[in-house]
């Protein structure tokens, strides 16, 4: 466990660099990233390359002790390039050119493109696979930020005919799949398939695309392919050359979701993942459970550690900047991720530029390159990581509840949204919240993977459930599992059409009911009671009729009061509206006393509670979110990691404190 930053040292003078390198040795710094945006210093001109101002860098920063990440500088092609082949530049769903001078504004589909990240990739790699000081690469930067997942021109309309003609073989299957009779929209070849641009319904009302469905799925799919295919392509590149692991720095799920990667597709091309974690910014302030939340789907990705890539350590933004971190913050903040499972913590950025549209976007250290606070809490953080890695090795937590992520499900439910209001990945933090809040980890996962090592397993608003996902969620509760479906799940196809079946379609048997009716709740809401107590519904109703289930709670408003709103059938729960969060606290806390797990009656507000294990020894971490001081009662002796003092009874943790505890 360790920390790094991320420096451009090409942005100061040479002259800089030992003032840095020292500062950054004293902060107990191991790993800097550098080069994600240097596309023009590699190649000035084209096929001129230029290598001597990285072998500096490399070399320098390297025989001071401290390692590199490299990063391939895919994600700003040069003006040269743009200026001699135009046709790179990526189209929005309007049709309309994405210009030169900001970034990310290349096709992942243009040959050309392609064809010259392949060169640079492949030379990079060359001169720097088997240097000592380099320990890892990064591919592009961010991928599909910034809403640049998804291009509308020719290149990729002549590549999603050639994904379509080799998924569907005719023609006549695709307008059969698709429904191509509706709208007179039948296509006589491929050659006469459309890219889904923005069309005439599209601008009439925000939340409307008015295209096919099907057809919008697979463009989804087809562009997620296409930057796992890139990102592939350089992967490979990079491994001809060097043994060392290959990354990429994906967004969370929040204020930067709607990437339009399947990440757990993606990360199947990546040695390890990482992320960018911005709390606090222009763009908003992130819950502590989001936070939480967006670390358990990193380390369940490839189920194993992660870094955090770019963690904030200042006030930050482009054209506004959002609030200066409290001090605590830095450290608590880089706590939390090594809690949930990072084992490296890689702040961004060392020291705010003068200069570009980032001079607001503040580091470690500010324009004026001097030490700080927030160097003083970065430095204070990097010696207790170090004292920490010598007493327990990487950490992570045993999650006993699982909650699905689809990422088809999340593109078909941004298709059709169902009702106003709803938003896939809030109704997963929505289940997830009430784990959080009871200091209960929760990892997430595919419903056709083994559920095996999970006690519970949630599946919120499942869409499209493949016949390999139903006899795996069967298997699962067959043996015992705690199983919870919910409304909005098993109704459409793989291909965004309607199941021509009663809902829930192929989970009718296991959950033993039946939906005959629903009724979205626009500009209503519906108030509910059961084993959860009293609540309310204010997204969807899902009118239940039971088979062979038994009923746990009751619509009690609305024309269809009395109908059941949960049944469960043996251990397997259909849930068919959504809760308030008190309601949905209330079931969490249930569904845990069914599954045996076991719930602290000690929680406090702000306190968030990971229990940890590196295999062999357990580490529990108490993280004060709160601006004030707190006592924290224990029910054992403790060691506290950071100080070897033995706690007993009762931890004090000031504002944004931590504590670290083994046995």
């Amino acid at each position: 466990m360790r920390i790094g930053v991320d420096y451009y040292p090409e942005h100061w003078d040479r002259e800089r660099w030992e003032q840095d390198v020292k500062l950054m040795l004293e902060a107990g710094i191991k790993v800097i990233r550098v080069g994600e945006f240097a596309w023009s210093l590699y190649e000035p001109r084209e096929e001129v390359y230029e290598f001597a101002w990285m072998d500096e860098i490399v070399d320098f920063f390297g025989k001071k002790g401290i390692k590199l990440i490299l990063c391939t500088p895919s994600a700003t092609p040069p003006k040269w390039m743009i200026d001699k082949y135009p046709d790179i530049l990526a189209e929005d769903i309007h049709g309309n050119t994405k210009l030169f001078g900001t970034r990310k504004h290349y096709c992942f589909n243009s040959e050309i493109y392609r064809e010259k990240v392949r060169k640079l990739v492949g030379l990079i790699a060359e001169r720097y696979g088997k240097n000592p000081y380099v320990e890892g690469w990064q591919i592009d930067n961010e991928l599909g930020h910034g809403n640049t997942a998804r291009c509308y021109c020719e290149e990729c309309h002549h590549k999603f005919i050639d994904w379509l003609e080799e998924k569907y073989g005719t023609i006549e299957c695709l307008n059969k799949t698709y429904g191509t009779v509706f709208w007179s929209q039948i296509y006589n070849s491929f050659d006469e398939v459309i890219v889904p641009k923005a069309g005439t319904c599209y601008d009439f009302d925000s939340g409307t695309q008015g295209q096919n469905p099907s057809l919008l799925i697979d463009y989804y799919r087809f562009c997620s392919d296409s930057i796992i295919s890139f990102t592939k392509e350089s992967a490979e590149l990079i491994k001809k050359h060097s043994d060392k692991p290959c990354t990429s720095n994906l967004l969370d799920a929040a204020v930067n979701s709607g990437t339009g990667i399947d990440y757990f597709k993606l990360s199947e091309e990546l040695d390890f993942v990482t992320w960018d974690n911005y709390i606090e910014f222009q763009w908003g302030k992130a819950k502590m459970e989001t936070v939480s939340r967006d670390h358990a789907l990193l380390r369940s990705y490839k189920k194993k550690p992660f870094w955090v890539m770019e963690q904030q350590s200042g006030p930050c933004g482009w054209s506004k900047m959002g609030p200066s971190p409290d001090p605590g913050k830095l450290r608590l903040w880089t706590y939390e991720a090594v809690a949930n499972g990072a084992d490296t913590v890689v702040y961004f950025r060392w020291r705010a530029c003068t200069f570009g549209a980032e001079q607001n976007w503040h580091g470690i250290l500010g324009h004026d390159g001097k030490v700080n606070r927030r160097y003083a809490e970065v430095k204070q953080t990097g010696e207790e990581m170090e004292r920490l890695s010598q007493k327990v090795g990487t950490l992570m937590p045993k999650a006993r509840v699982a909650i699905i992520k689809s990422f088809d499900t999340e593109w078909c439910h941004t298709i059709f949204q169902n009702v106003e209001g709803f938003q896939y990945d809030n109704l997963l933090l929505a289940f997830y919240k009430p784990f959080y809040d009871m200091n209960i980890s929760v990892d997430f996962v595919q419903a056709e993977e083994d559920l095996s090592m999970y006690s519970l397993v949630l599946a919120p608003a499942l869409a499209y459930v493949s016949d390999v996902a139903k006899n795996n969620l069967e298997s699962y509760a067959a043996k015992g599992g705690t199983l919870v479906i919910t409304f909005r799940s098993a109704f459409k196809n793989e291909y965004n059409r309607m199941l021509p079946e009663t809902i829930p379609g192929p989970l009718a048997g296991l959950t033993g009911v039946e939906v005959k009716d629903y009724d979205p709740q626009f500009e209503k809401s519906t108030s509910v009671a059961g084993i959860f107590g009293s609540g309310t519904a204010e997204l969807w109703c899902d009118i239940v009729t039971p088979k062979d289930a038994e009923v746990l709670g009751l619509y009690t408003g609305s024309y269809f009061k009395g109908a059941p709103c949960l049944t469960r059938k043996g251990s397997v729960y259909y849930l068919a509206c959504d809760l308030d969060e008190k309601a949905q606290g209330n079931f969490a806390k249930y569904l845990c006393g069914q599954a045996g797990i076991e719930v602290g009656l000690y929680v406090q507000e702000g306190i968030e509670v990971v229990d940890t294990t590196d295999g062999e020894k357990q580490v529990k971490f108490l993280l004060n979110h709160n601006n004030y001081d707190t006592v924290i009662a224990l029910t054992q002796e403790y060691k506290d990691l950071l100080t070897d003092q033995k706690v007993v009874k009762t931890v004090k943790l000031e504002a944004y404190g931590v504590a670290i505890l083994g046995d």
